[in-house]
């Protein structure tokens, strides 16, 4: 991971083989990053991706081989339980003539080329709590 700092935040760039979350979670932790908002685009393979079905209340998976274009990622930063929560959402591009999209939540994701991310801190903290109704842990703001 390369970083350079910039007037309102980070660009950071991930590198091949390195896995998306634990990465950016790890780099919060160490920066004190208590709540920011974040894109990035690039390729990544070994991708785990999936949906929260909010009648059984649970997450669904599934992992995707091959490599794929991130055509979009968004996501935030906040904190569970004290520490920095990464949720980030994704529109991946299959790397073949097809080129056939896939969205979702990203539970995995390794890096297949590179991974341009470009991090905004905000200057407040905020965290996310369990709300029953739906089953989640949802921004308390």
């Amino acid at each position: 991971m390369r970083i350079k700092d910039v007037e309102k935040g980070y660009v950071i760039q991930l590198e091949r083989g390195e896995e998306l979350i634990g990465t950016l979670t790890d780099f919060c932790a160490k920066r004190g990053i208590q709540s920011a908002v974040f894109q990035g685009i690039g390729a990544v393979e070994r991708v785990e991706i999936g949906y929260y079905d909010l009648g059984t209340r649970e997450y669904f998976f599934r992992k995707e081989s091959g490599v794929f274009e991130v055509a979009s990622m968004q996501g935030n930063v906040a904190l569970v339980d004290g520490k920095p929560f990464i949720h980030a959402h994704a529109v991946l591009s299959r790397c073949d003539e097809s080129l056939a999209c896939i969205g979702a939540h990203i539970k995995e994701a390794f890096i297949a080329v590179t991974l341009e991310v470009f991090m905004t801190p905000l200057d407040t903290s905020i965290e996310r709590k369990l709300d029953d109704d739906i089953g989640l842990k949802l921004l308390h703001l």
